[in-house]
């Protein structure tokens, strides 16, 4: 993954804006606390396309019937299924922790992402891309919580407010997107910028209900439907 160009100031000022004005909506983020990467591998995979909740309660499950990656690696994935089972997909998502987890065994001879924090960003993201069912978000959500390298998860939320904020453009697909913001949003503020943004996608900028009315960056929006929303009153 090549990144492109750093900001201008023009885009860096404007991303500073947005994120105040989240701040004064939300608060600010907490800080960063680097978590192992071999579990966060395991949690955001258990996260795809689930809630975070159910993600979490899976992923405690796990904690708790696994001393160890090795032991949940040697398990079958039929009980691997039955334990996740709340985050859905359950059967897929057994299958893709045991393939990964057995994977770096083999590659690395242990269970262990650490070198990871060694290597150009391009050649974490290439190593993680490699395992079976790990997309870029995933990979960037390793390379962002554990090590604190600047990268950029997009996930649904990200997406489409950035979109709406004008940041990426229409055309742009999700998986371009994971490249472009890394590049266009300050290294200092990728972090920021991930949570703010989640935060404001969850609780205003929804995808089929905005709620526009309340919306702490309305003024730079460019959501074609959002004076549309407003005058039938379905926001707040």
């Amino acid at each position: 993954m090549i990144f492109r160009k750093a900001p201008s100031v023009k885009d860096t000022a404007t991303i500073r804006k947005i994120l105040k004005f989240l701040e004064r909506a939300y608060g600010r983020p907490p800080d960063l606390k680097r978590s192992p990467p071999v579990g966060e591998l395991i949690r955001t995979i258990l996260s795809q396309n689930t809630s975070d909740l159910n993600s979490l309660r899976a992923f405690a499950v796990l904690k708790k019937n696994f001393r160890s990656w090795d032991a949940l690696a040697a398990a079958r994935a039929g009980k691997i299924e039955r334990l996740i089972r709340r985050a859905g997909l359950s059967r897929i998502k057994a299958g893709r922790i045991k393939g990964v987890l057995n994977e770096i065994r083999r590659r690395e001879g242990r269970i262990d992402l650490s070198f990871l924090r060694d290597l150009s960003i391009e050649e974490a993201l290439a190593y993680l891309r490699s395992l079976k069912g790990v997309g870029p978000k995933t990979a960037a959500c390793v390379l962002l919580f554990s090590f604190g390298k600047p990268v950029m998860p997009v996930d649904t939320h990200i997406f489409r407010v950035a979109r709406r904020l004008g940041i990426i453009g229409k055309g742009m697909a999700i998986e371009e997107a994971h490249k472009f913001l890394s590049g266009r949003v300050p290294k200092d503020l990728i972090y920021e910028f991930h949570l703010g943004i989640i935060e404001h996608g969850r609780r205003i900028c929804k995808a089929k209900s905005p709620l526009c009315g309340g919306c702490a960056v309305y003024g730079m929006c460019g959501f074609p439907d959002k004076k549309l929303f407003l005058k039938k009153g379905r926001m707040r």
